[in-house]
C-alpha cells in the first residue's frame, strides 16, 4: 500500500497493535508520534521485534505530549519536510482517574484536562501538520471516538449540554458544581471530538475525509494507566476478562483491525460518527448521531469550534467550504 501514515499515541497498546496491522498491509511509511523520546525508542523497538518491517519505513518521534502545545509544535517542526501524510490517525489520550477536575493552564485560561489531552492536543497537532504542509490534499483523517460520547447504560451517562454557555463553562472550568467522574469526563471529551470532526468535515479540502470512529470497548490497552496499580490489575485481569467472556469487550488485535479498516477507507466516509449499537459498548458498527442529539447540535459545534480557533489558531485549509 503506497501510503504514508501518521499516528499519535503510537507508544500505547492500541497504537502499537494498529501499527502492526498496517505493516501487515505493507504501508510505505509510518510515523509514530509518541509522548517522549524514550517512549518513541521503546515503541519502535517493540514493533520491529514483532513485525516484518522490510516493506515499511518506520519512524518514531517524541515530544507529542497532548497536554503541551509548545512541545507539540516543536515535535511537528522536527518532522521531515516535503514528506506528506496520506493517513492521519488521532488516537492519543485517555482517562484521568482523579477525585477532582484537573485543568491545563494556557495564556491565562484553564481548560478541562481530559478534553485538552483527548481533543485539543490532537487539534493542535493537526493544525501544525497543516501549517507545515505535511498533510496530502486527499488525506484521510480518523479521530478515535468512544461510545461514552452518547452514553453506555451502567457505565457512562449520556453527555448533554442545555446551552452553549454550559458547554464553554465546563471546558473552561467556570461555575463547575458537579462532582468529577472520570468516565463521564471521558465521554464528554469524546463528544467534543465528534463536534470537532463534524466541523472539520465541512471545511477540509474537497478531496479529504475526516471521521470519528470507535471499534467498541477494548481490553488490554493503556487506558487505565493512571489507575492505582491494584485497581488497574483487577480491572484488566478480572473485570475486562469477564467482559470479554460475555462478549462485551474485544482484544486489541480485533479492535486494531477495525481501526485499519477505517484508516484505509473500507469503513466510513467524511463526517461519519461510527461506533457500537445503541446501549452497547461493542457490536455491529453503527451510526452514532441518532443516539445523542448533541452530535448534530450546530450551536454546540460552533461554540466548541470558537473555543478551538480563538485560543489555538484556526486551521486554514485554503479551500471552499463543503455544503
Amino acid at each position: 500500500m503506497n501510503k504514508s501514515v501518521f499516528i499519535t499515541g503510537a507508544n500505547g497498546g492500541m497504537g502499537i497493535e494498529t501499527i502492526k496491522k498496517l505493516i501487515d498491509q505493507k504501508v510505505k511509511r509510518i510515523v509514530m508520534a509518541c509522548r517522549t523520546d524514550q517512549k518513541a525508542v521503546n515503541a519502535r523497538s517493540e514493533v520491529i521485534t514483532t513485525s516484518n518491517t522490510s516493506d515499511t519505513k518506520l519512524e518514531a518521534y517524541g515530544g507529542f505530549d497532548m497536554t503541551n502545545p509548545t512541545a507539540i509544535e516543536l515535535a511537528v517542526n522536527s518532522l521531515p519536510s516535503n514528506q506528506v501524510f496520506d493517513i492521519v490517525f488521532l488516537q492519543a489520550g485517555g482517562v484521568i482517574f482523579t477525585k477532582e477536575f484537573q485543568y491545563i493552564q494556557i495564556s491565562g485560561l484553564k481548560f478541562e484536562k481530559t478534553i485538552f489531552q483527548n481533543v485539543i492536543g490532537p487539534y493542535i497537532t493537526l493544525f501544525h501538520l497543516y501549517r507545515r504542509g505535511l498533510i496530502a490534499p486527499d488525506a484521510r483523517i480518523v479521530y478515535a471516538g468512544g461510545e461514552g460520547a452518547r452514553g453506555i447504560p451502567g457505565m457512562m451517562e449520556k453527555p448533554e449540554f442545555q446551552s452553549t454557555k454550559k458547554l464553554s463553562d465546563y471546558i473552561l472550568g467556570k461555575n463547575i458544581h458537579q462532582k468529577y467522574n472520570p468516565m463521564s469526563a471521558m465521554g464528554i471529551s469524546k463528544l467534543m471530538g465528534a463536534l470537532m470532526v463534524t466541523k472539520l468535515s465541512k471545511t477540509l479540502p474537497q478531496t479529504s475525509e475526516i471521521l470519528w470512529f470507535s471499534p467498541g470497548l477494548t481490553y488490554g490497552t493503556n487506558g487505565l494507566a493512571s489507575k492505582p496499580k491494584l485497581e488497574r490489575w483487577f480491572l484488566e485481569k478480572v473485570g475486562f476478562g469477564m467482559m470479554a467472556l460475555l462478549g462485551m469487550a474485544q482484544s486489541p488485535e480485533r479492535a486494531a483491525q477495525k481501526y485499519v479498516d477505517s484508516l484505509t477507507a473500507k469503513v466510513g466516509k467524511n463526517g461519519d460518527i461510527i461506533g457500537a449499537p445503541q446501549g452497547k459498548a461493542l457490536g455491529k458498527l453503527s451510526d452514532q448521531k441518532p443516539m445523542n442529539s448533541a452530535f448534530t447540535d450546530q450551536n454546540l459545534i460552533d461554540e466548541f469550534w470558537k473555543i478551538l480557533s480563538e485560543n489555538f489558531s484556526p486551521i486554514d485549509f485554503k479551500s471552499d467550504i463543503r455544503v
